[in-house]
């Protein structure tokens, strides 16, 4: 399967509920982003993932069949997972959330190698979006207003960014991503510790919702702490 070559299946035989709210989900219940169906018993909140809450019930289930399709499913409770195992899951996938850092990284960084730079996420490169980073803000301005980031540059291309993927109450959610033929020279790293010191100069918090065991590691490196994984179900179209 292509996915077991890009993220880590979960193959345990455990729970695998989100027991802790993510930041993601908290501003979709402040309602800054995504869509809420509420209904007696439970609540689902639609965003980048889908988050399950409370129980599930067949009569609002029934009036919106599509709801749990097509989109990366997060159980918030035992009584979903249940219901969700029982379903064609086509895959879960295994994702390891970090307690949130309001320090400054204590990584050690290694020396770019040469003909590397380390630069700012300006308007130019956020009008790119490179690797779909910055599109969670309207423009330039509420970006550099809310957000940080930084890039790695390689003849004049980005080639690693780090950036804040939302913004929620001085509260920022990590982004980061390098060219698959650039890695292994740590520019990932040099991004994110760029980001995380001008969160921390800002008075703000960043999160970290890690989805495969590099990115943990990486995380963990930058004085993350793993608080908890949990699975991330896909279900077979209907």
């Amino acid at each position: 399967m292509e996915t077991q070559d890009i993220y880590e299946i979960w193959e345990k035989d455990g729970s695998g509920v989100l027991t802790t709210e993510p930041l993601i989900l908290t501003a979709c219940k402040a309602g800054n982003m995504g869509t809420i169906f509420s209904y007696p018993s439970g609540c689902i909140y639609k965003t980048v993932f889908t988050y399950l809450c409370g129980k599930p019930e067949e009569g609002f289930l029934a009036d919106h069949p599509d709801v749990l399709y097509n989109t990366r499913l997060v159980c918030m409770s035992p009584e979903w997972e249940e219901y969700i195992r029982k379903m064609p899951v086509q895959f879960a996938l295994r994702r390891e959330l970090m307690k949130p850092l309001s320090e400054e990284s204590g990584k050690k960084l290694r020396p770019l190698p040469e003909g590397y730079s380390i630069g700012a996420f300006t308007e130019e490169i956020f009008e790119k979006h490179p690797f779909d980073q910055g599109r969670g803000y309207s423009d330039y301005q509420e970006f550099a207003d809310q957000a940080t980031g930084a890039v790695v540059l390689f003849d004049g291309q980005v080639v690693a960014a780090s950036s804040s993927f939302i913004s929620f109450d001085r509260h920022l959610e990590l982004d980061v991503f390098t060219e698959p033929e650039h890695r292994g020279k740590g520019l990932a790293d040099h991004c994110v510790y760029e980001m995380i010191r001008q969160s921390h100069s800002r008075g703000w918090t960043v999160h970290w919702d890690a989805q495969n065991p590099m990115s943990s590691k990486m995380a963990i490196g930058h004085g993350f702490v793993p608080e908890t994984e949990y699975a991330v179900y896909w279900l077979e179209n209907h």
